[in-house]
């Protein structure tokens, strides 16, 4: 076996006696030492836990929050900001879809959709980090990347426990869904409109989302054995990629 290859085993031995690290323990890790949690992660690769705790508790902040807008506010600011400069007639044109639905079942299905994003954004990024582990010869397939993603995702339990919070102690019920999440560098610092240009960008980097771009780079650099700045280079180049190309269309 190469140094570069995955270590095959799911059990770590402590005193001489074979201890199975919980998926607890893991995710303590990742926020204490994510050294020693990504090196956990290396020896088990498990899936279920890190991908159900964070895709389902973002499902459920999206859900309470349609649960608890005023919901003909919500539709009206919708409209206002794709047809606020239409006529009437095409107003109501714009208004008749979300009328269709009543809010319990907006809010289902917004919280559905945002399970089904985030499950698609994991398997995209785990593709990316296959087709350079196939390129570098790392040894590493699908299954480990996919771990790996969801592992390093964990940091935004800090976003999710935050915005349930927001929500929960929120004074108005008439908050635009770009605005809910408190540790957004747009809330934090910027307070530019949310819904629109380089407040909208903004809106959607939080500084839990920074702490995972660190797990990432930490957990790269130990699983692969390359350097701080080729690890870097590897997990920043989407995300970089992405929001250069955002902010050339503002």
């Amino acid at each position: 076996m190469t140094d570069n290859q995955p270590i095959d085993h799911t059990h770590k031995n402590v005193g001489g006696a074979l201890q199975k690290v919980g998926n607890l323990t893991i995710l303590s890790n990742i926020f204490r030492a994510p050294a020693v949690g990504m090196t956990q992660v290396q020896q088990r690769y498990n899936v279920i836990f890190p991908f159900f705790v964070l895709t389902i508790l973002s499902g459920m902040v999206t859900y309470s929050y349609f649960n608890i807008v005023d919901y003909a506010w919500y539709v009206d600011y919708m409209v206002d900001l794709a047809a606020g400069e239409l006529s009437k007639a095409e107003q109501d044109t714009a208004r008749a879809p979300y009328l269709l639905l009543s809010q319990s079942a907006m809010a289902f299905i917004a919280g559905l959709s945002v399970v089904l994003v985030v499950s698609i954004l994991y398997i995209i990024q785990s593709i990316y980090f296959v087709v350079v582990s196939n390129v570098n010869n790392d040894g590493y397939q699908f299954k480990q990347w996919f771990s790996f993603i969801a592992w390093t995702s964990m940091p935004g339990l800090i976003a999710v426990v935050a915005t349930f919070a927001s929500l929960l102690t929120s004074s108005s019920i008439q908050i635009p869904l770009d605005s809910i999440n408190p540790l957004s560098l747009n809330e934090l610092i910027f307070t530019l409109d949310p819904s629109k240009g380089l407040g909208s960008l903004l809106s959607s980097i939080h500084i839990a989302q920074i702490w995972s771009f660190v797990v990432m780079v930490i957990g790269y650099k130990i699983w692969t054995k390359k350097s701080t700045g080729k690890s870097a280079a590897i997990v920043l180049a989407p995300f970089v990629i992405f929001y250069v190309g955002w902010f050339a269309i503002i």
